[in-house]
């Protein structure tokens, strides 16, 4: 299972699987409106993806959301496994 935990920077939490940094939640505005962008990490950020976009208030469907494209992507998690 994922593992959020909020950045020093405001307004930015990280997403790992174990100790892996996966993903990156950030709040910004679009349309005057504050909205949740989960992205991929990468060091390099010209090479993350954005996996979508949630409301402010929606944390957790954001990390749910998240995580389901990791998974997608990668295959199940075995931090959780015995």
């Amino acid at each position: 299972m994922s593992q959020l935990q909020r950045s020093p920077e405001p307004g930015v939490w990280f997403i790992f699987d174990k100790s892996k940094r996966i993903a990156i939640v950030r709040v910004v505005e679009v349309r005057g409106r504050k909205l949740l962008r989960s992205v991929t990490f990468d060091h390099d950020p010209a090479q993350r993806q954005l996996i979508g976009y949630f409301p402010e208030d929606a944390m957790r469907l954001a990390v749910e959301c998240t995580w389901a494209e990791y998974v997608k992507a990668t295959g199940p998690s075995t931090s959780n496994r015995k």
